[in-house]
């Protein structure tokens, strides 16, 4: 009985971990797209796909745009600190 479970708890780790690999890549992704945008751009929800469907191929799914708006707000506040 305790060996069922404790492969039980080893396949649900195996699944956090992969989870968790996932969101790691994704946030390296919308790091790199969000150097590579226009700072001087006004980006919101319904604009934010024009622009990083070249750059993509795909739409961006709502996590993602959320992620990749903060970014770029973030990185706009820290430009305007320097000045």
């Amino acid at each position: 009985m305790k060996s069922g479970l404790r492969q039980m708890k080893v396949a649900e780790d195996k699944k956090v971990k992969q989870h968790v690999k996932a969101f790691y890549n994704i946030l390296e992704t919308m790091q790199s797209i969000a150097g590579q945008l226009d700072s001087n751009i006004e980006y919101n929800e319904d604009n934010i796909n024009d622009y990083v469907r070249p750059m993509l191929g795909r739409d961006l799914d709502s996590m993602e745009k959320f992620l990749l708006l903060g970014k770029i707000y973030h990185g706009k506040i820290k430009q305007e600190e320097k000045y």
